[in-house]
């Protein structure tokens, strides 16, 4: 059996989580995000990270869900999707976890055709159910919906 590391994100009440392979780093919001006119609402902007633009979406903004007070645990995850790195604004990163391939549940034909999201499945442990974000079909979405 093979295993996977993912770390496990909160947006609102509901538990995420994104291969560990993904996240460069987990840093506090900055101050300063730089606005792009014409852009989406849930781009925020871009911030500089070491010499590197890296633009920053809002996550609970780009997937719909009704908007919160950013909090002392909010955080900016900076993922590296294919030598691009992306921002997303989270309300906490809790941990990093190992499990079992075989633990996550694909979504269904009918619930991945009904939307545009980027969950690829499932993530069981216990009672805790952590809905499992595909990186990559979340880096075609964002940039492919930014220039429609």
């Amino acid at each position: 059996m093979s295993s996977i590391q993912l770390v496990v994100f909160r947006l609102g009440e509901e538990e995420y989580c994104i291969e560990i392979g993904f996240a460069q780093e987990i840093i506090r919001i900055p101050e300063q995000i730089t606005k792009i006119p014409d852009m989406p609402s849930y781009l925020e902007g871009v911030i500089d990270l070491r010499g590197k633009v890296v633009p920053i979406i809002d996550l609970k903004e780009r997937f719909g869900f009704k908007q919160t007070e950013r909090s002392v645990d909010s955080r900016l995850l900076i993922l590296d999707l294919q030598n691009m790195l992306l921002g997303i604004i989270v309300d906490d990163v809790s941990e990093v976890i190992k499990i079992e391939n075989e633990a996550i549940e694909k979504l269904s034909i009918e619930i991945s055709s009904m939307g545009s999201n980027s969950i690829q499945g499932i993530a069981r442990i216990d009672e805790r159910l952590i809905l499992v974000l595909n990186a990559l079909k979340l880096k075609t979405e964002v940039f492919r919906s930014s220039y429609e």
